[in-house]
């Protein structure tokens, strides 16, 4: 019985790899969140404690062990991009790839998601809001020239981003012109794309066991690096604050690993992937994010000032920072970001993942999330204010005040009032 192309695509064809990740890997609950399921998927929780532990062997001697390891965590997958890239534009329909990733879709951009995938696709890309940067920034030495670095950061990580797409558009286009599809057929967001989608493009080429295994090394480091780099940051915290941290790194680095494997158990159960969505676009998506970029921008551009900000950063580096910087921070960044979070919050949606449509109450449960990150800066301005003591406005004004000296700002004070005393005092006639 012969089908024409069209009924072809239309037939619901199930891969074997999806069957392997769906019912295998992460033995989805069919039930969704109806149905949560047990601890029997030992498979996947051999691997999250392996990952842990790794992860805890990485960082329990602070920059001593992460400075050496992060050597190679950081230039593996770049070589590994670079093979697949070489090997990906000899392929048959790569062109075909590669033009529909530099072809936009300006339609696109009426949809909300796109903006908030974008600024969070940024915000991950940069480590903004996070405590990576300025946790790892403070080893450096004090007059190292932190602005020209901050540049070579911007320059190299959207560099990454943008040959990274030919690498995967390119074999993706080889994707589809081996199955008789089109190219946008095969693309799909979130995890798919990398444990479904990518992999079966990769199956197609020669030696598919060396290309996957590649891959799949090259995940497994970029997640590694990714995440010992941000518990990292997050533990200077808690060393600044407590000595007791500091005295028993190593152990109050076991203690924060094991309690985050036993959270990271709820994600393997049957119904973990479903809460696994709710966490990625409520708690961390790039909608909390673009939130507190927006404040960020306010409390540096606004509130503690962009001169003192400049006069600091002169007295490190020996020069100012353009004035462009200034604008985008104080003007440019915090407009766009807010727009970004009002469209976002007038045209909202209920989550929904392929299919299945999350009930009432676990959006509610991704606003009780996304609302955790929301109202901190809110929440620790009220709690400024008053802890303050004074009238409001007093208190207010007070929560404003810099924390943070300006470098010489004692001395010229001093040299202004110096000045004042010295002038001749008006003498009537």
């Amino acid at each position: 019985m012969n089908a024409t192309a069209s009924e072809k695509r239309e037939m619901n064809i199930t891969l074997p790899i999806q069957e392997f990740w769906h019912k295998y890997v992460l033995r989805r609950s069919e039930d969704g969140l109806d149905s949560i399921g047990g601890l029997d998927n030992w498979p996947m929780i051999g691997c999250l404690f392996l990952s842990w532990v790794l992860i805890y062997f990485c960082i329990f001697r602070g920059t001593k062990s992460t400075g050496k390891i992060i050597y190679f965590t950081s230039i593996f997958p770049f070589l590994t991009l670079l093979i697949i890239l070489v090997r990906g534009c000899m392929l048959p329909g790569a062109i075909d790839g590669i033009a529909f990733y530099l072809k936009p879709n300006i339609s696109q951009l009426a949809r909300a998601e796109v903006w908030v995938q974008a600024g969070s696709q940024v915000c991950y890309s940069y480590a903004i809001c996070f405590a990576v940067l300025v946790a790892y920034g403070s080893y450096s030495a004090k007059h190292s020239d932190c602005y020209k670095r901050t540049f070579y950061l911007s320059i190299s990580c959207s560099a990454t981003s943008f040959i990274g797409g030919f690498a995967v558009f390119a074999v993706l286009g080889n994707m589809a012109k081996v199955l008789g599809m089109d190219v946008k057929d095969c693309v799909r967001s979130g995890p798919g794309l990398a444990f479904i989608t990518y992999p079966t493009a990769l199956s197609l080429m020669p030696l598919p066991q060396f290309w996957n295994g590649c891959f799949f090394l090259m995940l497994i480091l970029l997640a590694v690096d990714s995440q010992f780099c941000c518990l990292e940051g997050g533990l200077c915290i808690f060393y600044d604050r407590y000595k007791w941290t500091r005295k028993n790194r190593e152990l109050f680095v076991a203690i924060v690993c094991f309690c985050l494997f036993l959270f990271g158990l709820l994600f393997v159960t049957p119904g973990g992937i479903y809460i696994f969505e709710i966490f990625n676009n409520y708690a961390v998506g790039g909608i909390s994010l673009l939130w507190l970029v927006t404040w960020q921008s306010i409390g540096i551009g606004w509130v503690y000032g962009a001169r003192r900000y400049y006069d600091i950063i002169k007295e490190m580096i020996g020069y100012y920072p353009s004035p462009y910087m200034s604008i985008c921070f104080c003007y440019v960044c915090p407009a766009l970001t807010s727009s970004v979070t009002l469209f976002y919050m007038i045209n909202y949606t209920p989550l929904r993942v392929d299919s299945y449509v999350y009930p009432s109450w676990a959006n509610a449960l991704g606003w009780f999330l996304l609302m955790s990150s929301f109202l901190c800066v809110p929440g620790w301005a009220i709690f400024e204010i008053y802890s303050a003591e004074g009238s409001f406005m007093e208190r207010f004004r007070h929560a404003c005040k810099p924390r943070i000296s300006v470098p010489g700002a004692e001395k010229t004070e001093h040299l202004i009032a110096m000045t004042e005393f010295q002038k001749p005092v008006p003498v009537a006639v």
